[in-house]
Parts: C-alpha cells; sequence; structure tokens
C-alpha cells in the first residue's frame, strides 16, 4: 500500500515531536534526518531481499543477492536488528551507523552526521524510543515510498525544521518552484560549461 505526501508528512512531523521538550528544535534535523535515512536503507535492503528471494528462491546465495542490493548493510546494522535492543539504544545506532557507512563509502559517506547518539544529557533515552517508535509505524521501501515522495518529505522536514529553528528557510532551503524556474532559465546541458 503506498502512502500519500499529507500521510508521510504527518509521520514525519510527529516523529520530530517525540524530540520536543529534551531536545533543541534546533538539532531535530540532526537525529531525525539519519534515522529517515537508515529506516529507508533498512527497509529498502528488506524489499530488495524479498524481491531476490521471490525471483530466486533456493538458488539465492550472498554473491547473487548483492546485485540485487543498492547498498551493503553489513550484518546486525537493520532497523530491526538495532531497534530490537534495549541497552544503550544511542550507542547501538551510532555504531550501527558507523558499519553502514564503511561498508558504503561511496555511497553514504557522512549520511549519518556525528550526533551524540549516545549522549543522554543531549538526547534522552526516552526521546530517542519515542523517536524510533515514530518511524515504526512507517514503512519506507519502494513498493510504499517512491523516491520523488520521500524527496518531498525530506523537503518538508527542511521547511518545518528551519521554522522550528526560528531561522527563514530561504537560509538553507531553496523551494522547488524556484529551482525549478532557474533550471528553465539557464537550460543545463551535459558538457556544457558554467554560466
Amino acid at each position: 500500500m503506498t502512502i500519500t505526501q499529507p500521510e508521510l508528512e504527518s509521520r514525519l512531523k510527529a516523529a520530530a515531536n517525540a524530540l520536543r521538550g529534551p531536545v533543541d528544535p534546533a538539532d531535530f534535523k540532526t537525529y531525525v534526518f539519519p534515522v529517515l535515512f537508515w529506516k529507508w536503507i533498512s527497509d529498502t535492503w528488506v524489499y530488495e531481499h524479498d524481491e531476490a528471494l521471490d525471483e530466486l528462491g533456493d538458488d539465492l546465495d550472498d554473491e547473487v543477492e548483492a546485485d540485487y542490493h543498492r547498498f551493503e548493510m553489513p550484518e546486525g546494522t537493520s532497523w530491526s536488528e538495532v531497534t530490537g535492543k534495549v541497552k544503550n539504544l544511542g550507542a547501538e545506532i551510532a555504531k550501527a551507523f558507523q558499519r553502514i557507512e564503511k561498508a558504503n563509502p561511496r555511497s553514504l559517506a557522512g549520511v549519518f552526521g556525528d550526533a551524540s547518539w549516545g549522549n543522554k544529557e543531549r538526547l534522552p533515552e526516552s526521546a530517542l524510543l519515542g523517536l524510533i517508535d515514530a518511524f515504526n509505524e512507517l514503512s519506507l521501501d519502494p513498493s510504499t515510498v517512491s523516491h520523488d515522495l520521500l524527496g518531498a518529505g525530506y523537503e518538508y522536514l527542511l521547511k518545518d525544521f528551519a521554522d522550528e529553528s526560528g531561522k527563514k528557510a530561504g537560509e538553507f532551503f531553496t523551494p522547488r518552484s524556484v529551482v525549478n524556474l532557474l533550471v528553465g532559465i539557464l537550460q543545463p546541458e551535459p558538457g556544457r560549461g558554467r554560466v
């Protein structure tokens, strides 16, 4: 079942709201974006794994399965494996992020940022669990959320976080309508130098 943009935005807002109170709104993006990307990568990996199993069944081996995945998920780093842990969840998330980035250096280097996941003063366990619970209710695999919809959700969060932090969204967010206008005016072409 696919999800609509308003449904996705509502769920992403709920995830950010889980941090409200103990976490400074200016820091929401530090925690929500990495969890969003991790959940998407993990759900996509499971979706691709299921597709490989459907096509190949018992003939599926690790080498062949790797061709079905756009990202490598080292054992013990998936959403369900990490979020099922009870002790030191923040530290476990940080370890999973490091291992995923290390396994995908060309495509995911630095994508998870440098948040202090194990610092319970900055990110209390209750807030982290609330964030995880909000994402548990959301499937981000390709059959549910298209790339365009995920991008729109990301843009929604950028604007929302800018508003929450008291900054103008234009300081680090360019609305899609402005981007489309600039592309139309500049008409970029492959191999053409900068204007």
